[in-house]
């Protein structure tokens, strides 16, 4: 797995040599992973609750599946901000292993650029999907009927929370060429 320590990247500095712009731009994305802790927590005590149910009390819970789905959903918006700016996000070591000097930066620079664009047009998508849903007056097909949007508000919430994540890592790169 590839993680920022072992770019060389300045992820684990003192907060008093973070540059104050990164520490805001950081504060929402590491609030992010604080609400994506607490809702993994909320999924468990919701399965319990569910076995409970359905194997003591013999009802099962009709809704609990589809509110597991959307807390997973959630889980992942909101955590997937705090997992690229830790380092912690899925790579691909074959070749970047492998780069050294300029290349390594320029390819650091690449993947930053890159999640800055994806988070773009995954907020532009989510945007106009949240906005049609609401309008429409769309419904959950499930127990829980409740309005898409809510669910669907969550991509909105992790596309901003990526795009932060994105810029402070720019930001990081930036800072740490002006050094050398």
């Amino acid at each position: 797995m590839h993680t920022e320590q072992s770019t060389g990247g300045d992820i684990a500095s003192p907060p008093e040599h973070t540059p104050k712009i990164i520490r805001w731009l950081e504060w929402p994305v590491r609030l992010g992973g604080v609400v994506s802790t607490a809702l993994i927590l909320a999924a468990f005590v919701l399965v319990i609750y569910a076995i409970f149910q359905r194997y003591f009390l013999n009802t099962p819970l009709k809704w609990g599946d589809e509110m597991l789905g959307y807390l997973l959903v959630a889980i992942v918006m909101t955590g997937a901000a705090e997992a690229y700016r830790q380092g912690d996000q899925i790579a691909i070591d074959l070749i970047s292993a492998r780069l050294s000097g300029a290349f390594k930066f320029g390819a650091e620079v690449f993947s930053a650029v890159s999640v800055l664009v994806f988070s773009t047009i995954l907020f532009i998508s989510s945007d106009e999907v949240v906005r049609f849903s609401y309008g429409f007056g769309s419904y959950s097909p499930g127990y829980l009927e409740a309005p898409m949007w809510i669910p669907q508000s969550a991509l909105i919430v992790g596309a901003v929370l990526l795009t932060l994540a994105a810029v402070s890592r720019l930001l990081r790169l930036g800072s740490r060429s002006g050094q050398a």
